[in-house]
């Protein structure tokens, strides 16, 4: 009997480049090389089966950017959260899990919008408060003009948040060229100057 993983993983590549409507469960079956009834024996429907792989995809990818958080520690926060969002934009555009979860979060299946953003609101949330405790780590703190960590974390959700829509909607170089215009913007307007930060 084929695994379920296996047929989880077709899914996630069809359901990311035909979107939740274009793949039928007979182009998954086919794609895997099993007759569609199989895939009964593993999801009820395709609304499971597109679930699973949401819920899986979005644990792997939490994983990773905690990964890539905790290796960066002992850099400066902004040249961390800087390459947060390079490499999401790039993950976009060569790895078919983010680009999944990517216009999944963006444009649901309008039958499931209410159990996808019951996943992808507390993936976000998590985020933001994963984010605001570095920023608010005494060494990160000090360098903040913002009242607290919360307003400069909101704020780069909210720079990450038109980037993202922009590598969806157009490409990768165009958001990326937004990117380095914006990055300046942001700094300035979240980081005292370094002697300001020097002399707390």
């Amino acid at each position: 009997m084929t695994r379920k993983p296996v047929i989880e993983e077709t899914a996630l590549e069809l359901f990311a480049s035909e979107g939740f409507e274009g793949a039928s469960l007979g182009r998954i079956a086919d794609a895997v090389g099993i007759r569609k009834p199989s895939i009964y024996a593993h999801f009820r429907s395709k609304e499971d089966l597109f679930l699973s792989v949401l819920a899986g995809a979005m644990r792997r990818k939490k994983h990773s950017l905690s990964r890539y958080v905790l290796s960066r520690a002992e850099a400066p926060f902004d040249d961390t959260l800087l390459g947060l969002a390079r490499r999401l934009m790039n993950d976009y555009e060569d790895d078919v899990e983010t680009r999944f979860l990517l216009r999944m979060s963006y444009f649901p299946p309008s039958a499931l919008h209410d159990e996808v953003m019951a996943l992808v609101n507390p993936f976000l949330g998590q985020a933001e408060r994963g984010l605001t405790k570095l920023l608010a780590l005494p060494r990160n703190a000090r360098r903040l003009h913002a009242e607290d960590a919360e307003s400069a974390v909101l704020a780069y959700m909210t720079v990450l948040d038109g980037l993202l829509a922009e590598a969806i909607y157009g490409s990768r170089d165009k958001a990326l060229r937004r990117l380095e215009a914006a990055w300046p913007v942001y700094r300035r307007g979240v980081l005292k100057n370094d002697g300001d930060a020097n002399r707390e």
